[in-house]
């Protein structure tokens, strides 16, 4: 792929404080950049205390990433509705579930996660998203080897389910085990597992999908909605298998792994989006994405310290693939 540039990036303004001018000030002909009790805070100084300490590397690195990116991928009228929705969304489940004391309770939830409120919340979704386009960007023109990378790390799969509901599993009524009984019968048939799963599931998020959770891997959390056994169920099946009756919390589920083909997942994830685990699998591929970019630096210490953060994390993803293979 030709690589992108982004020309004269300007790392001097992660160093601007509150309160300074837009003049450059100096002593001894050197940048100062804050004053406090007369003490100059020196801009060679700060630079110094940034490239040196684990902090500050990672500061400079996540800095010229964000920076990377808003230029690159800034944020357009998609990214601003998805945003909008997301946190009309989240309003109105808070009014639904708190009434009078929502906006109590909506605010110590964004306090407790680290948000001042939910103007900064959209700014973090929008934010987000902009970080997507950028591993999408990367994916779409290194499919094939994202693609094989994901499949030998995260072992995806195709996994249905039925859900026959109860309201307490360790006493059934009758017409709750009678459907349980007829559902396990019909197991035994040549009725497909996706068609008894549209007949009789009660899992409302697959039912209409014929059971289907679609792809799942290594990284797929189902134990909050459908608990651990069911999660290791899915992940473990070979391809075909279905699983004994698993008690619930709310029912009984019978899982089923459909699929484990390469190229069938392959052509599943092809088109790239949001919510692809293409995207969230690899803790390491923002550190491959931004190889990718030829960056203008105006200070070499400071592009010997990013680059040097980039090295030693593929260094890290290499030798974890090699523990894997």
């Amino acid at each position: 792929m030709k690589q992108k540039k982004l020309i004269s990036l300007a790392l001097a303004s992660i160093l601007l404080l509150s309160g300074c001018s837009s003049k450059t000030v100096q002593k001894d002909g050197k940048d100062v950049v804050a004053s406090i009790d007369d003490v100059s805070l020196l801009a060679d100084d700060l630079y110094q205390d940034l490239a040196s300490s684990t902090q500050g590397k990672q500061a400079l690195f996540s800095y010229v990433l964000d920076q990377l990116i808003r230029n690159n991928f800034p944020a357009n009228d998609d990214m601003e509705e998805n945003a909008d929705e997301i946190v009309e969304n989240i309003e109105t489940n808070y009014q639904n579930q708190y009434g009078d004391s929502a906006e109590e309770e909506l605010q110590s939830a964004l306090e407790a996660s680290g948000v001042e409120d939910l103007d900064e919340y959209r700014d973090s979704l929008i934010q987000s998203l902009q970080y997507a386009e950028f591993l999408k960007d990367y994916i779409n023109d290194h499919f094939d080897e994202v693609f094989e990378d994901y499949y030998q790390q995260a072992s995806p799969r195709m996994v249905h389910i039925i859900k026959v509901s109860m309201s307490d599993p360790e006493n059934p009524t009758n017409e709750e085990n009678d459907k349980l009984k007829e559902v396990q019968s019909l197991l035994k048939t040549n009725k497909s597992f996706e068609d008894i799963a549209y007949d009789y599931s009660d899992d409302e998020n697959t039912k209409s999908a014929k059971g289907s959770l679609g792809i799942i891997d290594a990284n797929t959390d189902l134990s909050s909605t459908y608990g651990e056994e069911v999660q290791t169920a899915a992940r473990t099946l070979k391809e075909g298998e279905v699983s004994e009756a698993i008690q619930g919390s709310d029912g009984v589920y019978f899982v089923k792994c459909t699929s484990t083909d390469q190229e069938s997942i392959k052509k599943e994830l092809k088109t790239v989006d949001v919510d692809s685990p293409l995207l969230t699998y690899d803790d390491y591929m923002v550190y491959l994405a931004f190889n990718t970019y030829e960056i203008n630096y105006h200070d070499d210490t400071i592009k010997q310290t990013i680059q040097d953060i980039v090295d030693e994390n593929l260094d890290i993803r290499n030798d974890l693939r090699k523990e894997n293979s």
